[in-house]
């Protein structure tokens, strides 16, 4: 069930915490997590803004999900500080936990409940006081409404469990919403039906704090941080991200098979920063237009048409992840 330990162990009513204007809804300066002589988040400063969807992206261990967790006073930075909606994550960090709705990649529901069931089961765990109109509040919310919320849980597919853990975490109305990978093993369209609730879930007021690995997703976000080997690399709007990025990318087509081994070669030509193919066509991605052309002339005769083509978020992530990595060298 998408609750949190905390809201087991004291019921909960709405939050009534309010920001004063202009107030940061989280703030936080060198924040630094070490297991034992592993350091998973390194001095991660950052503001974030109420009402926003902000998306957190990294690699797996990148240290994404622990820096949420510290901001959110979820889990105790080894040191730096930090104030959530006004309050210190370490020394009120039992203030904030009511705030939050939280929703793990692994979400459990009682499979052999219905979905009004498991949504009343979560009501009585956070204390809320006129539960049949709230469940009814959440069924009409996440179009539970057309019969589906008398249906056995375990009879419904990936995407509707995933809405229905989605309910679950906001039962209570958090003021944030706190979502470690919620997409992963779900379909492309149910994954679309999901961003669109989340986005209007922040539109409503409630801030958004997810971690994805899905670059589609990351552009649907209000604003994205790339969190890598603990460190904050990227934290700006993702058409921001794109419109400061000095890459170029192109698709050339080929007018004759390349041999493996010659193929090979050319995917680790210091002049590239990505090399795939695509059918009977390769996609690079370069530093420079000129680097582009020099490459395609290395190619030579099996080059055909080159058409320029988008530089994308993976793209960028991609290079920033072998600089970090060249640097660490």
């Amino acid at each position: 069930m998408a609750v949190s330990m905390a809201a087991r162990r004291r019921p909960a009513a709405a939050a009534p915490d309010t920001l004063a204007p202009g107030e940061p809804l989280i703030q936080v300066r060198d924040l630094t997590k070490t297991f034992g002589t592993k350091t998973v988040v390194d001095k991660l400063s950052m503001t974030i803004e109420p009402g926003m969807l902000y998306g957190f992206l990294g690699p797996n261990g990148s240290g994404k999900t622990t820096a949420i967790r510290m901001m959110c006073g979820l889990v105790p930075p080894t040191s730096g500080e930090g104030r959530f909606m006004g309050y210190d994550i370490v020394r009120q960090a039992a203030r904030i936990k009511p705030l939050l709705g939280y929703m793990t990649q692994h979400f459990s529901l009682y499979t052999d409940l219905t979905v009004r069931e498991n949504l009343e089961f979560t009501c009585r765990l956070y204390g809320i006081r006129n539960i049949r109109q709230r469940i009814d509040e959440l069924i009409q919310q996440f179009a539970f409404a057309d019969g589906r919320d008398r249906q056995i849980v375990g009879t419904l597919s990936g995407g509707w469990k995933q809405r229905l853990a989605l309910a679950c975490a906001m039962s209570h109305k958090p003021r944030v919403l706190l979502l470690d990978e919620p997409t992963a093993g779900v379909d492309p369209k149910a994954r679309e039906a999901f961003w669109d609730i989340l986005q209007d879930i922040a539109a409503s007021g409630v801030s958004v704090l997810v971690s994805t690995h899905y670059m589609d997703e990351a552009m649907r976000s209000n604003r994205i941080a790339y969190v890598l080997y603990g460190r904050l690399l990227v934290d700006d709007a993702p058409e921001q991200v794109l419109a400061k990025s000095d890459l170029v990318a192109a698709q050339v087509e080929l007018k004759e098979r390349v041999s493996p081994e010659r193929e090979r070669r050319l995917a680790h030509d210091e002049r590239l920063v990505r090399f795939s193919r695509q059918g009977n066509s390769y996609r690079i991605v370069a530093r420079s237009p000129s680097d582009v052309a020099g490459w395609v002339q290395r190619l030579g005769a099996p080059a055909g048409e080159v058409r320029p083509i988008d530089v994308g978020l993976e793209d960028i992530f991609f290079h920033l992840t072998l600089q970090q990595q060249i640097t660490s060298f």
